[in-house]
């Protein structure tokens, strides 16, 4: 017996490019896009046609993974989940947001120990 997958085959077209543009410009990884119901594909296929179409994967994204506790995750996650954000561009929100108020990052590091 053998198990028969279906591989689903669409084309590239200009609003999937466009989606997989935008998503890579949000900080999403690889796979998070191949879910994407309207990319709908796999991960190393989204590596290559990001590479075809001339798109990279922000090194900035990268650079922001942070090893937070689960609990933390889950709050960042949320948050980021409630403004439609990756908790990667959430966090670079909210630290840009504080390194703009010297006060304010003051009172964050003063109130935090």
């Amino acid at each position: 017996m053998t198990i028969q997958t279906e591989i689903r085959k669409a084309r590239w077209t200009g609003e999937r490019i466009a989606r997989l543009g935008f998503l890579l410009g949000m900080g999403w990884d690889a796979r998070r896009i191949a879910e994407d119901p309207l990319i709908a594909s796999t991960p190393n296929n989204v590596h290559r046609q990001a590479q075809r179409f001339g798109l990279a994967f922000r090194a900035a994204a990268a650079a922001l993974a942070l090893r937070l506790p689960p609990e933390a995750t889950q709050l960042y996650d949320a948050a980021a989940t409630k403004r439609s954000l990756t908790r990667e561009a959430m966090i670079r929100l909210l630290l840009l947001v504080v390194a703009a108020d010297p006060a304010l990052l003051d009172n964050i590091l003063d109130d935090g120990f």
